[in-house]
């Protein structure tokens, strides 16, 4: 059987101010820094085999944490930076609804019917995040692996493997180190044991 442990990376400035990261490189905050220690911390009581990440700094660096722990190297995959948001990123929600008005409350409320500026469709990152999917998997069959992205990827992963709509996306939410956890059967069905665990947070002063 093989286990995904999906976690998505610490703390930026940009999370704390509500900016849209997508591509932009934007290092970890001193509490994200905690956050990624917080996390690795409780993934040595889990079995690894192997560690994929985002090639960003901000997922990067949170995973780099946790091979530290496992004593394990991490791999990274380009299908899993965060949705590229274009001339969006850098920019608030509330400072995007005062530029484009109606036209962003719209994608807000239904990102799935709408393009993203630098991506095209919520698809065209599903087939992404489905090539990544394939190269783990191929490589770590009936293993455990952490994966580390972001927020949209890994909500698309999710919604992938459990065979969702994609109209699901704006249905939950992924905190800063966030633990996911999905087991794959023997049927080859998907099933989600745990969503948006951020527990080892309470440990942090």
């Amino acid at each position: 059987m093989t286990k995904f442990y999906l976690i998505r990376h610490g703390e930026t400035e940009w999370n704390v101010q509500n900016r849209y990261q997508g591509i932009t490189d934007i290092p970890l905050s001193s509490v994200g820094k905690l956050q990624a220690q917080a996390i690795a911390t409780r993934m040595k009581d889990y079995e690894v085999d192997a560690i994929y990440a985002s090639d960003l700094s901000r997922a990067f660096v949170t995973a780099k944490s946790i091979a530290k722990e496992k004593n394990l190297e991490v791999r990274t995959l380009p299908q899993l930076r965060e949705i590229n948001f274009g001339e969006w990123e850098g920019y608030t929600m509330t400072e995007l609804e005062e530029i484009y008005g109606d036209d962003y409350k719209r994608f807000f409320m239904e990102p799935h019917k709408y393009p993203f500026p630098g991506e095209g469709s919520m698809e065209a990152v599903q087939m992404r995040v489905k090539k990544a999917v394939e190269i783990i998997t191929s490589n770590h069959d009936h293993q455990k692996v952490v994966i580390v992205s972001h927020g949209g990827i890994l909500k698309v992963l999710i919604m992938t493997l459990l065979e969702l709509d994609l109209s699901f996306y704006k249905s939950f939410w992924l905190g800063n180190t966030s633990l996911s956890i999905l087991d794959q059967k023997d049927t080859g069905k998907w099933v989600l044991s745990s969503l948006n665990d951020r527990c080892h947070l309470n440990t942090m002063k």
